[in-house]
């Protein structure tokens, strides 16, 4: 009997010093993973006014995502109520160039301080929950100014992570002039996007509170040489120039006869000078690429 015991208790022992030892390993792998998921800059793309799940998807397959076996890292959609619809998430074995995050607001034409709280949430929820240090932005149109207004009025502490690089794709940060566009659009986010409007007066009186070490790269179209991508024209978007300091801020004209608002996401161009800035990869796309990338150089002021 007194063998059993000692045999039963042995055994105990053995079980708990296991189950020790796995936690143990388990929590060393944990924070192994996490370590490493901290050094990955995943890239946030947030889509414009009325925009969906297409707004970057398809600059997103030319990147090799989803369809080319790469999958997009994270989708976040947030709903209006602020609540976020997660699939995928930031892998341990994943590069900067292979963790994009696709942001979709539920409500897409909600008001720019709507969208900035959406944001937050979102980024918040990286920080905390796939460890995410540090991110790269780019936005089409109105998703830029969404993505301005979370860099004024979003601290940079350890709740959130800290933007790098920033890609403004036909922005209208001097908003958009242009008064039949407006007879049919009458919602709050349209309401935002006219010229003067308060949201963008907002915009310029907080430029005080955007990081300082972040670099910008502002991209507009211009259509026939008619200085406008057909709905923003090219100074509104490189109005992006007032919020930045000389050394951080670049600008570039994609021209063509086919180039339009809505296509600039389309646009191989486009894609190439996403691909250099963030990434510093010659190409944004399989194949060669015939981009004219030099229409503009580099801002001055």
């Amino acid at each position: 009997m007194q063998k059993a015991k000692i045999l039963g208790l042995l055994a105990a022992v053995l079980i708990i010093s296991a189950a020790v030892l796995g936690i143990y390993f388990w929590k060393t792998q944990e924070k192994s993973e996490a370590k490493v998921k901290e050094t990955i800059i995943p890239t946030v793309f947030v889509h414009g006014y009325k925009g969906t799940v297409n707004s970057f998807g398809h600059m997103l397959n030319r990147f090799g995502y989803e369809s080319g076996g790469k999958k997009i890292a994270m989708r976040i959609v947030v709903a209006e109520n602020g609540e976020l619809d997660l699939s995928g998430g930031i892998g341990k074995y994943e590069k900067d160039g292979d963790s994009a995050v696709q942001i979709l607001f539920e409500d897409n034409r909600a008001s720019l301080a709507r969208q900035t709280i959406w944001l937050q949430k979102a980024m918040r929820y990286l920080r905390e929950y796939e460890q995410v240090k540090t991110i790269n932005f780019v936005g089409h149109s109105m998703g830029g100014l969404a993505i301005l207004s979370y860099l004024e009025k979003t601290p940079v502490d350890a709740a959130y992570p800290v933007p790098q690089k920033f890609i403004a794709i036909a922005t209208p940060f001097a908003g958009i002039d242009k008064a039949n566009y407006f007879k049919l659009q009458k919602d709050p986010a349209a309401h935002d996007l006219k010229v003067g409007s308060a949201a963008l007066q907002l915009l310029v009186k907080e430029k005080a509170g955007i990081p300082k070490n972040i670099q910008v790269l502002a991209v507009a179209g211009n259509r026939n040489n008619s200085g406008s991508d057909g709905l923003v024209k090219v100074s509104s978007v490189f109005y992006a120039k007032t919020f930045f300091p000389k050394g951080a801020y670049q600008e570039r004209v994609v021209a063509g006869p086919d180039v339009t608002h809505s296509g600039l996401h389309e646009n191989v161009e486009v894609d190439t000078l996403v691909s250099r800035f963030l990434w510093n990869l010659p190409d944004g796309v399989e194949g060669d690429s015939d981009a004219n990338l030099d229409t503009v150089p580099n801002a001055k002021k």
